[in-house]
């Protein structure tokens, strides 16, 4: 499901030319996508002949070795800040490409010159 609705996300903002117009149409999508979160979520619980238990839990000890817990935690949170550092760098990508025209960008990057 969260395949599909990936690939209507880029599928939708390509069809659309005006780019405000697509990423409104976007967000909704993605919106109507945030159902999917739950599903996700107890998919461990629903169907588990399919997938192996939760390793981790809130409410009972780690099924996982002290050591591969730690270098779990680790990775997850290095995973989490960089995806939030590329984001954040894209986000101010856009902007700028998106506002060259105007007199804040000029004066930003004439500041760098």
């Amino acid at each position: 499901i969260l395949l599909f609705l990936y690939i209507g996300f880029i599928a939708l903002q390509a069809a659309i030319d005006d780019p405000r117009r697509a990423d409104k149409a976007g967000a909704i999508l993605a919106l109507v996508g945030v159902v999917n979160i739950p599903i996700i979520y107890f998919s461990v619980k629903w169907w588990n002949t399919l997938h192996q238990g939760a390793s981790v839990s809130l409410t009972k000890a780690p099924s996982m070795a002290a050591m591969m817990l730690w270098g779990m935690l680790l990775c997850a949170l290095a995973c989490w800040m960089y995806s939030i550092a590329v984001a954040l760098m894209r986000v101010r990508v856009i902007m700028l490409e998106r506002e060259r025209h105007t007199d804040w960008v000029r004066a930003l990057l004439a500041g760098r010159e």
